[in-house]
């Protein structure tokens, strides 16, 4: 925690910065209310203790003007006038405590601890908020030997601090595994955060990366702490690294290298320990050849390396996937679906998945809501290419359709359906077992 202490008793600044000094917290001060202004415009913090009584500017002019340039600050007022007046104007005014002269230093410890906690909680409030809708909490499926080698790789790096570059196509599941490795981490109680570098353009991404002081640009109207600064003890995903513009590689190679970093329009450097992880799609060494991407950070990122599989690559995981996203999506619709059909199935076997997981999850949530039994079937899971469905039906597929669309129309009365059919009794009978067809309303 950064803290400020103002005062222009130098007695009592010094009393209270060597205190806080010996717990552990990171402290400036600040002999005046206009010094403390000053000191801000630089520098965040995240509490201010401030004395009530200064010449020019005091404690409360000081602590309006300064929540003008950081909101995010928490301000504690001292002073030896101590009145419940005046308690209750500088709490009106968005202090978040008030303690008199002289000040009790275990009191004090307690209400730092207490804002320490609750500003922890508030920035991870706003972590989740800001965290995308497209990572799920499943654990990883892994029947496949592809993908049970990759979960070894993974608890074998998960206690390093080495960085890590995670290559795959689109929707084969890099977050997840990042997430995995955070959570296997000694990282694991801090925080997760997520920064995707082609969502954003290079100003954007900078300021989202880097934070920014108030006036570092047009409508910067107030401090903003980055992702970086947000990952602190924790872990860092840039997700789509190569899409990271070359200007804003030079800046990250160095935070890399130093681990220190400016906000935008900042002078203060800012020291943090952060376990980066990077992920792509595309082939990294082929935009160095194209000179788009700088090879030192290259290197950088490329301490260890995970190449996770294609869908098409670990067919044996289709299968438990779908078993999965069939109960995840018939909870979430409040439905019963009790499975799926061979066929469809095989159906879905047969299919490339060009977009992976994320493309058979979004298939099966259709099914889900549009399967009219208890089983999905073929016609619930068709699967739409440019050139059609991928899905379609083979011939017996299309007969056992039509058999049941029959024998449903004539509830279930073989004779019927065998003369509607054109086949014999027998031969329809045989037909009913090779489908494994049965009469719902007999269940």
């Amino acid at each position: 925690m950064r803290i400020l202490v103002v005062d222009d008793e130098e007695s009592q600044r010094d009393l209270l910065a060597g205190f806080l000094k010996k717990r552990g917290y990171e402290v400036k001060q600040a002999a005046s209310g206009k010094e403390a202004i000053e000191i801000s415009r630089v520098q965040g913090f995240d509490l201010a203790i401030m004395d009530l009584k200064m010449a020019e500017i005091d404690g409360i002019e000081a602590m309006t003007r300064i929540k003008e340039i950081d909101p995010e600050t928490c301000f504690l007022i001292l002073t030896g006038y101590g009145t419940v007046e005046s308690a209750v104007e500088v709490m009106k005014l968005g202090a978040y405590d008030y303690l008199s002269k002289p000040v009790n230093l275990d009191e004090l410890e307690l209400i730092i601890e207490r804002i320490s906690e609750e500003q922890f909680v508030h920035r991870e409030l706003e972590i989740l908020r800001e965290e995308k809708a497209s990572f799920t909490d499943e654990s990883v499926i892994a029947e496949s030997k592809k993908m049970k080698d990759l979960l070894a790789l993974v608890a074998r790096i998960a206690k390093s601090n080495s960085t890590v570059l995670i290559n795959g196509e689109s929707g084969t599941g890099k977050e997840v595994i990042a997430r995995l490795i955070h959570k296997a981490s000694d990282r694991r109680n801090n925080r997760f955060v997520a920064i995707s570098c082609a969502a954003l353009p290079e100003t954007l991404l900078e300021s989202e990366l880097f934070g920014f002081e108030r006036g570092a640009f047009t409508g910067a109207d107030k401090r903003k702490v980055g992702k970086l600064e947000l990952a602190h003890n924790g872990t860092l995903l840039l997700d789509e690294i190569g899409d990271i513009p070359t200007g804003t590689q030079v800046k990250l190679l160095r935070v890399l290298q130093e681990f220190t970093f400016e906000r935008l329009g900042g002078t203060v450097p800012i020291k943090v320990d952060v376990r980066l992880i990077a992920a792509t799609n595309q082939d990294l060494r082929k935009k160095i050849a194209e000179t788009q991407f700088r090879e030192d950070l290259y290197y950088r990122l490329n301490v260890i390396s995970i190449d996770l599989p294609s869908l098409r690559e670990r067919k044996e995981d289709i299968k438990p996937l779908v078993d999965f996203f069939i109960k995840k999506f018939s909870m979430r619709s409040n439905k019963i679906i009790k499975g799926i059909t061979r066929e469809a199935v095989n159906t879905l076997m047969r299919y490339e998945w060009p977009g992976n997981i994320r493309e058979l999850e979004n298939v099966l949530e259709r099914a889900v809501v549009l399967c009219r039994g208890e089983v999905i079937d073929v016609r619930d899971v068709p699967i739409r290419t440019d050139s059609g469905f991928a899905g379609v039906e083979s011939l017996a597929e299309v007969e056992k359709r039509h058999i049941r669309t029959i024998l449903e129309q004539t509830s279930w009365n073989i004779s019927e359906a065998a003369r509607k059919l054109g086949v014999h009794r027998n031969t329809l009978r045989l037909k009913i077992k090779e489908y494994g067809l049965t009469d719902s309303t007999t269940r």
